[in-house]
Parts: C-alpha cells; sequence; structure tokens
C-alpha cells in the first residue's frame, strides 16, 4: 500500500501499549522519536532574563466563561487554580479580545482599565497557587504567564450574532461560516492602523496587570493570520502579493511596542504563529503556490521562516508554532477520532495530523538561528504517551517547549503526573471526542464533557 494510501486512512486511537503506538508509527513510516526518560522535561530554559521551570506548557484555549465586560468569571478562576495545581511551568493564557467589537463570543475575556485590577487579582491567585505548587514538585524557578491578545477577525461575534471582519473576500470561508458576502466588513486600512496602537496598549496592560509577556495571535484563521494570506486584498498596504504587506500588521505591532515597554528583557513578546493552514493558493499561508486546487496544499514553509527571522532581528526569542484552521479543517490543529457533531470524518490518519504539525515544528527549528525557542502543539491525541513523544522531541532539539491545549482541560494534572510517575494517567486523558469544540462552536462555557463533572451536566 503506498504512503498516501495510508496517511488517507482514518482510524481512531486504540493503542493500549507503547510498544502498540511504536508499530503503527513504524507501519506508517512517521519519523517521531520516543524516549521513556522524561527527566529532560524538568529542565529550565531561558528567554532573555526570564525562566521557564520545566518544559511543559498549558495551550491557549478559550473558556467562554469571562463576565459581559471581559473580565474573568468564576469558572475561569477555576479552570486557571486547576492548571495552577498541575505543575506545567508555562501558562499561556487563552485568546484576549483588543476590543468589544472583535469578541468571538459575548464571554471571551477582554482586558480594559476598568477591569485591570480584576485581572491584577486573578493573575495574582494563580501565580501564587502555581509557585507554590512547582515549589512542592522540586522546581526552583516561578512560572511563567502570557496572556494571548487578539482580533477575532472572520470569526467575530460580539454580541452572539456573527459579525466577521474580514481581511478580503473568501467565498469558500464564508460558505463554511454561513455568512454571505455582504456580511460584516472588509476592514480598511485606516482601521487597520489604529489597530496596532490599540494592540500596543492592550499589551502594556497585560504587563501591568502582572502577566510575564504577551502573544500578539498570529494563526487559526483569524485577523492577522487571515492578513498573512491576503494575497487578494486589493489597493492596500497590509495586503497584496508581498509578504511585507501581508506582514505589515503583526511587524508593526510588534515594533511599535519593543519601543514602548521599558525593560525589554524581562518582558516576553512572542506571537503563537500558524505556520501553514493547508488552504491552497492563493488563499492559504505555507503552502505550495503551483498547487491551487490539492487540499489540504502541500506545505512550503518559506514565507514563515521570513516572518520569523524578521521577528528575530526585532528581538523576540520565543515562538508558539501552530496550523490549520479549527473553523475550516480542524483535524489539522486538532488531531480528533470523533469529529464535530454533524461533520464528515477526516480523511487522512490522525497520527499523520499528529505528525505533520510535529515536522513542521522541527523543520523550522532545524532552520532558524538557536537562540530562539520552540515551543510546539499537537501532542494531546497521543494520550498517555504524549509525554513519552515529548521528552523524546526536545532531546532530539526537534522542539523546546511543549504545549498542550485539550489535554489540561481534560487532565489539568498531566505535568505534576509526568513528573512523579513518568507517565500521564491513561483514566484521565483527552479521548479527541471534540465536545469541548463543540461547546466553544456553540459558544457556550467550554470544558471537558467526558472528565470534569462541572461541564457533564
Amino acid at each position: 500500500m503506498s504512503l498516501n494510501k495510508l496517511y488517507n486512512k482514518f482510524e481512531p486511537f486504540t493503542y493500549k501499549t507503547l510498544s502498540e503506538l511504536k508499530e503503527k508509527f513504524s507501519e506508517l513510516h512517521l519519523e517521531i522519536p520516543i524516549s521513556e526518560n522524561g527527566d529532560i522535561l524538568r529542565q529550565n530554559i531561558k528567554i532573555d532574563n526570564v525562566i521557564i521551570p520545566n518544559r511543559l506548557a498549558i495551550q491557549p484555549m478559550e473558556g467562554f466563561d469571562a463576565i459581559s465586560d471581559g473580565s474573568p468569571g468564576e469558572l475561569t478562576f477555576r479552570r486557571y487554580i486547576r492548571y495552577a495545581n498541575g505543575g506545567a511551568g508555562l501558562i499561556w493564557f487563552e485568546a484576549t479580545a483588543v476590543s468589544k467589537k472583535c469578541r468571538s463570543n459575548p464571554n471571551q475575556l477582554m482586558l480594559s482599565e476598568k477591569n485591570i485590577n480584576i485581572f491584577k487579582e486573578f493573575v495574582q491567585k494563580i501565580r501564587t497557587i502555581c509557585n507554590k505548587n512547582l515549589n512542592s514538585l522540586g522546581f526552583k524557578n516561578d512560572c511563567v504567564f502570557i496572556l494571548q491578545l487578539n482580533h477575532s477577525g472572520r470569526y467575530s461575534k460580539p454580541n452572539g450574532k456573527k459579525f466577521p471582519i474580514k481581511a478580503y473576500d473568501n467565498l469558500e470561508l464564508d460558505n463554511i461560516l454561513g455568512v454571505s458576502k455582504t456580511d460584516g466588513i472588509i476592514i480598511n486600512d485606516k482601521d487597520l492602523e489604529e489597530l496596532e496602537d490599540l494592540w500596543v496598549h492592550k499589551a502594556i496592560l497585560a504587563k501591568e496587570a502582572g502577566f510575564d509577556g504577551v502573544d500578539i495571535k498570529s494563526c487559526h484563521g483569524y485577523l492577522i493570520n487571515e492578513l498573512l494570506c491576503a494575497r487578494l486584498r486589493d489597493n492596500s498596504k497590509y495586503g497584496g502579493v508581498l509578504l511585507e504587506n501581508r506582514a505589515k500588521l503583526l511587524i508593526n505591532i510588534i515594533k511599535k511596542l519593543k519601543t514602548r515597554i521599558q525593560n525589554n528583557n524581562n518582558f516576553i513578546i512572542t506571537t503563537r504563529l500558524g505556520v501553514y493552514d493547508g488552504i491552497a493558493y492563493p488563499n492559504g499561508f505555507g503552502i505550495k503556490e503551483k498547487e491551487k486546487d490539492l487540499v489540504p496544499a502541500s506545505f512550503d514553509l518559506k514565507e514563515p521562516l521570513i516572518i520569523i527571522n524578521k521577528l528575530y532581528d526585532l528581538g523576540i526569542r520565543l515562538i508558539n508554532i501552530s496550523a490549520g484552521n479549527p473553523h475550516y479543517n480542524p483535524h489539522i490543529t486538532r488531531p480528533h477520532d470523533i469529529p464535530l457533531s454533524g461533520k464528515k470524518f477526516p480523511s487522512e490518519h490522525p497520527l499523520y495530523s499528529v505528525y505533520r504539525i510535529i515536522n513542521l515544528t522541527s523543520l523550522i527549528k532545524k532552520q532558524i538561528p538557536k537562540d530562539i525557542v520552540l515551543m510546539g502543539s499537537g501532542y494531546s491525541y497521543l494520550r498517555q504517551f504524549a509525554g513519552y513523544i515529548a521528552a523524546g522531541l526536545i532531546q532530539e532539539k526537534k522542539v523546546d517547549i511543549c504545549g498542550f491545549g485539550r489535554m489540561s482541560i481534560a487532565n489539568p494534572d498531566f505535568p505534576k503526573q509526568l513528573f512523579l510517575n513518568g507517565i500521564i494517567d491513561k483514566k484521565k486523558v483527552c479521548i479527541t471526542c471534540s465536545k469541548c469544540s463543540e461547546l466553544m462552536k456553540l459558544g457556550k462555557n467550554t470544558g471537558c464533557v467526558v472528565r470534569d463533572p462541572e461541564y457533564k451536566k
């Protein structure tokens, strides 16, 4: 059987032992390193003057449980207290809207002058718990908190109703979203210019609130990521054929922020960058230009690498790698066994989906300056064996930090289980059933309906 046929054959996760998983990797010809020695996961890593205590991180996953003004609500506190008790050295706080207009949900987090004191209380409470747990696990350095700042762009839904703020016309994405060409707006250059300063302002507020860094979110089809794909945005300094224009919003925000933030080496400026979305040319990013009809498109990392090197020149030393557009091809971002209700099963093997994002990350790691710390994604599908793959990848210098999203929702204690027992508890792992994504899509409070009694009801 050809490799393409193997990769295109969907199979659920049925591997009861590490040996069975290794055999499947071999059968699929997937070069994924494995190490049963997890000591490397306990090593700290330095970004400028900031030390991250260990190599495990919580990825940003929205809970849609803020109160109406954007302040963290009761369930928000609950989720992050659970993360803080888990032992991860880095907590990457979820997408927080830079304005009310661009919220993807009326209960999405949003930081402002009016609620900054609540955010300060929130950050301090989570930090106290996190440091206490890290200390009990033998770590000497304090936890690190990064806040993701986002504009939802095409997926804006500020009052619970869709109001897409688009970078350019894309009929295919409109159809998937269930809107027409005339719904919402195409954001103009003047508004994008104003957004640069608003983003910088919110980043400064995040620093004041007590976060150790900010992420200028550039993935998953949201505004900055869509601009990176906006070759068909005409007569605009933020779009067109030139990558320099399509990346202008991201680069300008970081340039301006660098000039405004004092003690740059003590505050991390970063981005979660979608390096490949699988959407065919001319609407995709990180894809081959000649394959206009292939779905998913083949990857080409030329443009992502140009951006990463530009960010390096601006002093950026941490980048969180992701891929896909969960609104368009969720299996690329979150490989799963069960799709969203009413959706089709993916047309590829989930382990190949896992391998793709691991491979993209390792290919980038080979080609960028050695002092860029790279955080990877896509490990939750590997369930109780995920720690072995994380250790293997870090040992082989294919990634520096491994971040977990769905696993942290299902089993926030997974880092502690790895540090104390060497393996994640298989009775508590994420089973990739897509129920958390379904809650998110419905705009409801989001959590694990399988493992967490709070969301079962």
